[in-house]
């Protein structure tokens, strides 16, 4: 009976999609491949809904002590760990909009891109979200939105510094 349960479960767990983006985007795909590359580790966010659990251990982004805040201190040049750092920080606000649009059932599984400019005072001057496999919902409008309220460490040097980082959304 118990070995029953085991293959069962191993079949379930065997039989979850793997997240990708929708076919027929080359551009998103070009873009992703050079962020992994580039040594970039993209930010898992689980749903809630339809089996979540099963992915095993990989980071993912939880709600975040209230004491852990980012503080934005000067530092000679923002480096991408600093941002890398900030975006990590806030990814309970990244989970909390995949999270709405998977309770309206409008997103199931995928990836995505997020593009950030910042200026040298630490604050997001623009924003953009690659995100083909939920190019329908809200979810890149929404993560926009609370990108732009971020803030970065500012950095001695007066230029604008540019970032992408990579999402993987797992849900049903």
């Amino acid at each position: 009976m118990k070995w029953c349960l085991l293959a069962c479960l191993a079949l379930v767990a065997c039989n979850k999609e793997t997240p990708r983006a929708q076919a027929g985007d080359p551009e998103f795909d070009k873009q992703w491949s050079a962020l992994t590359q580039q040594g970039a580790e993209p930010a898992f966010i689980e749903g809630e809904l339809h089996g979540s659990g099963l992915m095993g251990e990989v980071r993912r982004a939880v709600d975040r002590n209230p004491n852990d805040s980012p503080i934005a201190q000067e530092v000679p040049q923002l480096t991408d760990a600093d941002v890398a750092r900030v975006i990590r920080a806030h990814l309970a606000q990244v989970k909390g909009c995949y999270q709405a649009e998977e309770k309206s059932g409008a997103v199931g599984s995928g990836k995505a891109i997020l593009s950030l400019e910042i200026d040298h005072a630490g604050a997001v001057t623009g924003t953009t979200v690659i995100a083909p496999a939920f190019a329908a919902s809200k979810l890149p409008a929404c993560i926009s939105t609370s990108a732009k309220a971020w803030t970065f460490p500012k950095s001695a040097q007066k230029v604008s510094k540019k970032f992408s980082y990579p999402f993987v959304f797992v849900g049903g």
